[in-house]
């Protein structure tokens, strides 16, 4: 006699835990890239309640305020929809652990069920006698050596029958363990899910007072949104003359170099001439596209590119964007260059314009300055310190140029 123990059952676990395998594999990445997502937006969080903190400080609701609490509320948002994608992955998988765990369990019971039934079959074979008894009793030499044999082969199946029950048992232990890690983990995620929303609920309770003392402002706040208009239109007006005034000095630099090197150069109007110094750095700042430096170190965009609106009905055109920081953050140079001009202008604060090339940025809203029109600076050197108003709101405007033309900075700026 020997093991009847189904190859096919095998062949199916197998194609199971295979299948797991793979599931596992594919997943690992999805779980490691939803844990980076979820580590951005705590730090989101925690980066928007700092900024909040000093917004709150005054004793009136402002629009700083309230754009704080939109972006930790978004956060939020984004942070427990990566929590519920993190779930899902361990649903699946723990589903998949599931039918590995039954299918081994059937072939458990099956192989012990097997196991039971030779053992049966050997003592009715043997009708109670002992293997020698059973050994000699037979008639010829021929039928003792055919009993010897035989003997032999059932003690091998027996043996390798114990050996497959105890490594299925084992593999099954092993699976359940996996299940019950799992099942701890998504215990933490769901509880994780549970305190993010009742978070996220306390944002939107706080965010619906702030709009309703915002409310009470109107006046007010549709006089700041007025004067802050103003302020734009002025920056965007002067930017742009001093973006062609800078043009016009390379353009005529670049003539003068090329009459006294009798040669000729090539320029084309309204945009800085190609010189190869020109080159280098113009196409050095395109490569940086979706991956340039962020101005400040923390922070998020307050204020989007373009027209859009900022409150109720009132709309705001804007040539570059705003970040909202924390008070006394550096300003910091996004990319190698030159400083070209350093200026105050009312309700801009202090401004500084760096030349890349053919590219321009611009940094306003600056509480002081660290650094000296035609001065050579590197990505990452300190311009100077965000001005913070009196309600409490530390905001920087940033503004990317190329020649004459403006460019949106968030299809620019790195995706913190």
């Amino acid at each position: 006699m020997t093991a009847k123990i189904s190859g096919f059952s095998y062949f199916f676990v197998l194609l199971l835990i295979l299948n797991f395998c793979f599931l596992v594999s594919a997943s690992a990445q999805s779980k490691a890239e939803l844990e980076k997502q979820k580590q951005e937006n705590l730090k989101k969080i925690q980066e928007a309640e700092k900024i909040l903190d000093q917004t709150k400080n005054k004793k009136e609701a402002t629009l700083g305020q309230l754009s704080a609490l939109n972006n930790q509320i978004q956060a939020s948002q984004d942070l427990i929809f990566t929590v519920n994608q993190e779930i899902s992955i361990l649903d699946s998988e723990i589903s998949e652990l599931g039918s590995i765990t039954s299918a081994l369990q059937k072939d458990l019971d099956k192989l012990k069920a097997e196991y039971a039934e030779m053992v049966y079959e050997s003592y009715k074979a043997n009708k109670g006698f002992s293997k020698l008894t059973f050994l000699f009793s037979a008639s010829t030499f021929n039928q003792l050596f055919r009993r010897l044999n035989w003997m032999e082969q059932y003690s091998e199946a027996r043996r390798m029958q114990v050996e497959q029950i105890t490594k299925v048992r084992e593999s099954l232990e092993n699976q359940q363990a996996k299940v019950k890690n799992k099942r701890q983990e998504q215990k933490g995620l769901l509880d994780q899910q549970l305190t993010e929303s009742r978070k996220l609920l306390a944002l939107q309770e706080e965010q619906n007072k702030v709009i309703q003392q915002l409310g009470t402002q109107e006046s007010k706040i549709q006089k700041d949104i007025a004067e802050r208009k103003n302020s734009l239109k002025q920056l965007d007006a002067l930017i742009a003359k001093l973006v062609r005034e800078e043009i016009e000095k390379a353009r005529a630099e670049a003539e003068a170099a090329a009459r006294k090197n009798k040669t000729t150069t090539a320029t084309t109007a309204g945009a800085v001439p190609m010189t190869p110094e020109a080159t280098a750095i113009s196409t050095s700042f395109e490569g940086t596209r979706t991956k340039l430096l962020w101005p400040v170190s923390s922070g998020f965009v307050s204020t989007k590119f373009g027209e859009h609106q900022v409150y109720k009905q009132v709309k705001l055109e804007s040539s570059g964007v705003e970040i909202q920081t924390k008070e006394n953050e550096n300003v910091r140079a996004v990319f190698d260059g030159q400083v070209r001009r350093v200026f105050f202008m009312p309700g801009m604060n202090n401004v500084v314009m760096v030349q890349h090339g053919q590219y321009f940025t611009v940094y306003a809203r600056l509480k002081e300055v660290k650094v000296e029109p035609l001065q050579n600076i590197k990505a990452k050197d300190v311009l100077g310190t965000v001005y913070t108003s009196s309600e409490g709101v530390s905001e920087l405007h940033f503004e990317i140029w190329k020649n004459n033309q403006k460019l949106d900075p968030e299809q620019w700026l790195y995706k913190n």
